[in-house]
């Protein structure tokens, strides 16, 4: 702490970067349980780095600050300097730590900060702060929700594939959609994947999830997932899904969204209702038919703005006829299809 606290002016991101962050707010602050008797020590890391030095820090070192400080003990002190830190940028800047706060790579993602680790007057404060910076700095950035079984991996319902099977061209996919409409491809975090597999306990079942994604070639990505309870019903998937999509909404009002799922749970009814609430907002939503939808459900469902694929090659035809993708993204994914289907020597 000391060290920290003698840091000449403009030099503390220096020192901060030759030490492991979460190692030194634990050797300051405690873990969750010894914490418990360092209050003290909390309240002055938090109020060194989050609001007396905070504006010597990048948008990184900032990100980087925040998400070591979710492993303390949950208190006013921490939502306080979460909330400090959040608002002490503006403009791109502002969005850049957003990015890379929910590229994280584990549960503790944006969404996990803002909803799970501020007080109600503290997060009204945070998307006060996002709505006016959306509103004075629109963007044109496509964010990405997917689902998971059976639209990433045969897994549930897919009868043409075996269980585990990634279909082919979804990467490629996703990876064109993530690097052909983002204001900085190189930016993290324009792909959220939305499932209503439970949370379970200390984000585990969100870790095994991504843990499961990892060596696919994915782009940065965050882990939306759900609760136990939902698991029983597609009433209550539906409910958990569109919870997700009004948080990213919150989150990233200034970009479009796009919605990828499948016909074998609640994805259509999902998507439908995303684009009744914020026809403005979703640009698209494709479900991967894995159960046939026909007859009137069908209709009513295209009548509302959903379009039904069974291949990525199909959906990348689509997606460049509505023109979120271009000719070389489209024309990858389906050699992609084509290379796992043997048609191309």
């Amino acid at each position: 702490m000391e060290r920290l606290r003698s840091a000449p002016r403009g030099q503390l991101e220096a020192v901060l970067e030759q030490i492991d962050v979460e190692q030194a707010v634990d050797a300051i602050c405690g873990n969750a349980v010894t914490g418990l008797w360092r209050r003290e020590q909390r309240r002055e890391l938090v109020q060194l780095l989050c609001v007396e030095r905070a504006a010597e820090l990048s948008p990184a070192m900032r990100a980087r600050i925040v998400h070591a400080l979710r492993r303390l003990p949950q208190s006013q002190v921490v939502s306080a300097g979460i909330r400090s830190m959040l608002l002490s940028l503006t403009g791109e800047p502002f969005r850049d730590m957003k990015y890379l706060l929910n590229a994280t790579g584990d549960s503790h993602d944006l969404e996990h900060v803002v909803f799970e680790r501020l007080t109600p007057a503290d997060r009204d404060a945070v998307l006060a702060h996002i709505a006016a910076e959306a509103a004075s700095e629109p963007s044109h950035d496509l964010r990405i929700l997917c689902d998971i079984d059976d639209t990433l991996k045969a897994m549930l319902h897919e009868r043409r594939y075996p269980h585990g099977t990634v279909y082919p061209g979804v990467v490629e996919l996703l990876t064109a959609l993530d690097d052909g409409r983002a204001a900085e491809p190189s930016r993290p975090g324009d792909l959220t994947f939305v499932t209503a597999r439970p949370e379970g306990p200390r984000g585990l079942v969100e870790q095994y999830t991504r843990n499961a994604l990892s060596g696919l070639g994915l782009p940065p990505h965050a882990v939306l997932g759900g609760s136990i309870l939902n698991l029983f019903t597609k009433a209550s998937i539906k409910e958990r899904k569109l919870q997700n999509f009004e948080r990213e909404r919150a989150l990233f009002p200034e970009c479009r969204f796009m919605f990828l799922g499948d016909s074998g749970q609640a994805d259509a009814l999902v998507g439908a209702e995303m684009l009744r609430r914020g026809p403005e907002f979703v640009v698209a939503v494709l479900i991967h038919e894995v159960v046939p939808v026909e007859g009137a459900a069908r209709a009513e469902l295209e009548a509302a703005g959903i379009r039904f694929h069974s291949s990525y090659d199909e959906a990348a035809r689509i997606l460049h006829e509505l023109g979120l993708l271009d000719q070389a993204g489209r024309d990858a994914v389906v050699r992609a299809v084509d290379e796992a289907s043997g048609f191309v020597t």
